[in-house]
C-alpha cells in the first residue's frame, strides 16, 4: 500500500516538472509556534509599484467642477387690482351676515345688486370712531356720511330710488360683531343690512383694501371707507373717504340722493 502511494506522488512530481507553463504556487508552512496576530501595519500596496497602486484618484479621476447652486426664478408679485370706478361692473365676492334666528348666511355681490339699485357703505371697523387719519389718505373730497347717518337716511334713500333700493353697511369684521353693531345703530329697523367681509375679499376686489397691520388697534387687512351706488351691478358713483385736506369739498348724503 505504501509503495502505491509513493508511485502516485512520484507521478505528480514528474508532471509538475515537465509542464513549464503552469505556474507553481508557493506554499507557506504554518505551525502552532509561528501563529500569532497579523500586524495591522502590513500594507499590500507596499509590494506594488507606485504607478499601480490603487487610489480614489486612480479609480475615479480628479473631481469635476463644483456644481452651481440651483436658482429658481422668483415668482413675480401680482399687480394690485385697479381701483373700481364709475361705469365698472362690480366684482363678485361673498359676504356673510346673521339672520333673525342667529344662523350664518352668505350673499354674493351679484345676488345683492342684480336688478336693483344698491347703496353700499364700507368702514374700516365696526364700533370704531369715524375719523382716524391713519385710516385714509390722498387728496380729494371726503363724504360726511357715517354709518349712523346711513341708518338715519336709509328710508329716504329707499324712497328716492323708487322703493327698490338695497342699503348695506360692510366692514371687515365677523358676523357677530356686525350684528351687535347693527343692534346698537338700529340698522334692522331702518332696513340696513349689516354685512361682514372678514377676509376683506370685497375690498381687495374693488382695489380699496386698507393695510392696517402693525398698529396698536389690532387691525389687519381692512377696507377703506367708501360709499358706492350701483344699478344692476354697475357702479354709478363711488365716494371715497379721503382725508379732508384743507378746504376740500365734503360729499354729503344729498350728493348720494342725486345719483339715486
Amino acid at each position: 500500500m505504501a509503495a502505491a502511494v509513493n508511485n502516485i506522488a512520484a507521478t505528480f512530481s514528474t508532471a509538475s516538472r515537465s509542464s513549464p507553463h503552469v505556474p507553481t504556487t508557493p506554499t507557506v508552512a504554518l505551525s502552532a509556534a509561528s501563529s500569532g496576530p497579523i500586524s495591522a501595519s502590513w500594507n499590500p500596496h507596499s509590494v506594488l509599484p507606485r504607478s499601480r497602486r490603487s487610489s480614489l484618484l486612480g479609480t475615479y479621476g480628479l473631481p469635476g467642477p463644483r456644481p452651481r447652486p440651483l436658482r429658481l426664478p422668483r415668482p413675480s408679485a401680482a399687480p394690485p387690482p385697479r381701483t373700481i370706478s364709475a361705469g365698472d361692473r362690480l366684482p363678485d365676492a361673498t359676504l356673510s351676515y346673521l339672520d333673525r334666528s342667529g344662523a350664518v348666511r352668505t350673499v354674493s355681490i351679484s345676488g345683492l345688486t342684480r336688478g336693483r339699485r344698491t347703496v353700499i357703505m364700507a368702514v374700516p371697523g365696526a364700533f370704531a370712531p369715524p375719523r382716524r387719519p391713519r385710516w385714509w389718505s390722498g387728496s380729494g373730497p371726503t363724504f360726511g356720511l357715517s354709518a349712523e347717518g346711513l341708518v338715519k337716511r336709509a328710508a329716504e334713500m329707499k324712497q328716492r330710488g323708487g322703493g327698490g333700493v338695497v342699503v348695506a353697511c360692510v366692514a371687515a369684521n365677523d358676523v357677530y360683531v356686525m350684528r351687535a353693531w347693527g343692534e346698537q345703530l338700529g340698522a334692522a329697523e331702518a332696513g340696513v343690512t349689516m354685512l361682514s367681509d372678514p377676509d376683506a375679499e370685497l375690498a381687495r376686489a374693488l382695489g380699496l383694501a386698507l393695510d392696517l397691520r402693525g398698529g396698536t388697534e389690532g387691525f389687519g387687512m381692512r377696507s377703506e371707507g367708501y360709499l358706492l351706488v350701483a344699478a344692476d351691478g354697475v357702479v354709478k358713483a363711488l365716494f371715497r373717504n379721503y382725508q379732508n385736506g384743507g378746504g376740500a369739498a365734503i360729499v354729503r348724503s344729498d350728493d348720494v340722493f342725486k345719483v339715486l
